[in-house]
């Protein structure tokens, strides 16, 4: 690898899609599964309460991560639909890949891995019950210069998943950036849901007694 393509690398904005392909093929996200933020387990108590049976389910920025498999796995009396969406083909072929080779055909056919772009879903509108996030908004927000303003892409998120929730759904966010949460007010005039926000908050991989403050921004659309 030459100076300039490292340098290259290195420069590259985590709100690129250069950024995650690069993470997914040769970053902390080449291996099986990869947990941003927090594990299944941590997030379980807020999520499994949500969800109904029948439900359609989209999680955005999915990577490489076994969320949807393990909700399915701890909601064994629902029947639930969930398409996991990511614009990193590296790592949608790997999730398809592995749901290939479930055994359990409850969670195999419970389960889609598509490659697509949060910001333009080409879904119908109120399509989904309930929506989940696990640090792409944040991965929008962040950039390599100062941001200022408003940013453009996370505005563009929030309205398209604004737009694909149905009434009384659920869009659950979560985030270590305090500055997202205006976004849910501030990117759309027709924007009419409620925010509650929780504090989680979990041991951090820094050091022992350390840990760390995540936000869990759950909305529900009027």
């Amino acid at each position: 690898m030459g100076k300039k393509e490292q340098i290259d690398r290195e420069n590259i904005s985590p709100s690129s899609h250069e950024f995650w392909d690069e993470f997914y093929e040769t970053g902390e996200g080449k291996g099986d599964s990869y947990e941003w933020y927090v594990t299944f387990n941590q997030l379980r108590p807020h999520l499994v309460k949500l969800v109904k049976d029948k439900d359609k389910l989209l999680h955005i920025g999915c990577g490489n991560s076994l969320l949807a498999e393990d909700l399915i796995e701890e909601t064994p009396t629902l029947s639930l639909e969930i398409i996991s969406m990511d614009v990193c083909e590296n790592a949608i072929a790997r999730m398809n890949d592995r749901t290939a080779k479930l055994s359990n055909q409850r969670v195999k056919s419970s389960l889609q891995y598509i490659v697509g772009d949060a910001t333009d879903t080409k879904y119908q509108d109120q399509e989904f019950d309930g929506i989940i996030d696990k640090g792409t908004l944040d991965a929008c927000l962040s950039t390599l210069d100062f941001e200022c303003g408003e940013n453009e892409i996370v505005m563009k998120m929030v309205c398209e998943m604004h737009r694909v929730l149905k009434s009384k759904g659920f869009f659950i966010v979560l985030s270590r950036n305090t500055l997202l949460e205006q976004y849910f007010y501030i990117s759309g005039d027709d924007l009419n849901w409620s925010l509650k926000t929780i504090e989680l908050t979990t041991p951090s991989n820094k050091g022992k007694g350390i840990t760390q403050v995540n936000y869990i921004y759950l909305l529900e659309k009027d």
